[in-house]
């Protein structure tokens, strides 16, 4: 049997990839590893499938196998074209949200000279909170946090929220309606990587007018930042899951304890590294020359 070359155009356009591989009697199929791209070449039924996944060590790329005894009418092939042009239909259109997406919130998002930095991954504490700033066709991002120098702010896969064909065939409409931009959402990970999510009411952000820390829940967030590096607010939220502060004595750990309770998870991100160290603070404000009225010179 020979391998209708005519009938079906190989080569690579918006990121899926058609080959033909007549040494093997078979055509590969090389796509982005996204379920709503690779899904129309997807069976459960591994012994009556049209193409079958191959195992592959980039993890960020799927390919299926099709034999040529399954591309051996013209309507095997036309199903075989039309999989391929969905597929790749699929694949712009992701990548057209994905761009538009980071950039705007590239924009709307930096302040205080500080950058956008997007996470794909899932959360290694198994869950998620913060406010839904885009609510697309197949992505949700989530703010995340942020330290000294970048705004967090996490990417999720739309398919990993939704559920059931009702969902997925009105997912737009559906991912509107469950996460609306300006809404807050705890997000609980399964180990399928499958998400579910719940309204989340955050706690009134302490302001640097009405915080009230001690001065020993100071020293506490102190040791524990100096201890941690540029990370340290990202890690003391995994502690305040775990319970578990390494390097810290009883007391600070008890006292951190305590300032989760106070303030919450909300509040931390908001917190500068001026509320720790408010004595250089007003030391550098006192530093600060400024004009003189009336146009008199310094």
């Amino acid at each position: 049997m020979t391998i209708k070359t005519i009938k079906i155009q190989t080569g690579e356009l918006d990121g899926v990839n058609v080959i033909a591989d007549p040494d093997n009697q078979r055509y590969l199929v090389d796509l982005p590893n996204s379920y709503d791209v690779y899904w129309l070449f997807n069976s459960k039924d591994e012994k009556h499938a049209f193409a079958k996944r191959v195992e592959q060590p980039d993890i960020k790329r799927a390919i299926y196998e099709i034999p040529i005894e399954n591309l051996a009418t013209d309507e095997q092939i036309k199903s075989f074209n039309f999989k391929v042009k969905e597929a790749r239909n699929t694949a712009k259109a992701i990548a057209s949200e994905r761009e538009a997406m980071e950039s705007v919130l590239s924009f709307n998002q930096a302040h205080d000279n500080k950058t956008v930095a997007f996470i794909y991954k899932a959360p290694t504490k198994g869950f998620a909170i913060g406010e839904i700033l885009h609510s697309g066709k197949y992505f949700v991002a989530q703010s995340a946090g942020e330290n000294d120098d970048k705004v967090f702010v996490r990417i999720i896969h739309s398919t990993k929220l939704l559920q059931g064909k009702a969902e997925f065939a009105n997912r737009e409409e559906t991912l509107k309606e469950k996460f609306p931009v300006g809404s807050h959402k705890y997000l609980r990970y399964d180990e399928l990587g499958r998400i579910t999510a719940k309204d989340y009411q955050p706690k009134q952000v302490a302001t640097a007018e009405t915080q009230t820390l001690t001065e020993d829940q100071r020293a506490a967030l102190r040791a524990y930042s100096e201890k941690n590096g540029q990370a340290w607010k990202e890690r003391l939220n995994v502690a305040w899951t775990s319970g578990s502060y390494k390097g810290l004595d009883t007391k600070q750990s008890a006292l951190l304890q305590q300032v989760r309770n106070q303030f919450g998870p909300e509040w931390l991100t908001h917190l500068k590294t001026d509320d720790l160290y408010p004595e250089i603070a007003q030391k550098t404000a006192k530093t600060i020359i400024t004009p003189k009225a009336n146009g008199q010179s310094m």
